[in-house]
């Protein structure tokens, strides 16, 4: 065991489900799409996280049960991103051990693959539900998310840091 790893098991649980319910509140602001389109799925993002640093508690079945409550949460039908949500998650647990192993601009790239994944499941899943495909629009913020996942990499490892050694 690594001591990244070590340390990312002694974090509570609490903390965990407190970055889950802060990302789905931000996923859940309403905004124009045409304005916002390339924010990415913050929720996502923090599943990626979780399911990378912490694969023991955050997994498949989590993911399940995260994609149901953003169903609900943003009114989308039951169970679209509670599937992609599990295959992207499959995907990264898969590699986890390897990923972690690289810098984190590699591990960007892996995020990338996931979070294109990730889109492209729910633009079938829309495409089966609608019969009308989705804006291509919505590839980019798959781009952004892995822009953005150093930045958060780094984001959560202070809040970690700080939160264990005030204790």
């Amino acid at each position: 065991m690594t001591e990244l790893e070590d340390f990312h098991k002694r974090v509570p649980k609490h903390i965990t489900i407190s970055g889950f319910m802060l990302a789905m509140l931000l996923d859940f602001i309403p905004f124009s799409f045409n304005t916002f389109f390339w924010l990415p799925e913050f929720t996502a993002l923090i599943l990626l996280y979780w399911a990378l640093y912490r694969p023991q508690m955050v997994g498949v079945g989590a993911a399940f049960l995260t994609g149901l409550l953003v169903d609900v949460g943003t009114a989308a039908p039951l169970g679209q991103h509670a599937l992609s949500y599990m295959v992207m998650v499959f995907f990264i647990q898969q590699r986890q051990q390897r990923i972690m192993l690289f810098s984190y601009g590699v591990q960007a790239m892996a995020i990338w693959a996931a979070l294109l994944c990730n889109q492209v499941v729910l633009s079938l899943v829309r495409l089966m539900y609608d019969h009308r495909f989705t804006e291509w629009q919505v590839f980019i913020a798959p781009f952004i998310g892995a822009l953005l996942w150093p930045l958060l990499s780094k984001i959560m490892l202070v809040i970690l840091n700080s939160r264990l050694l005030r204790r």
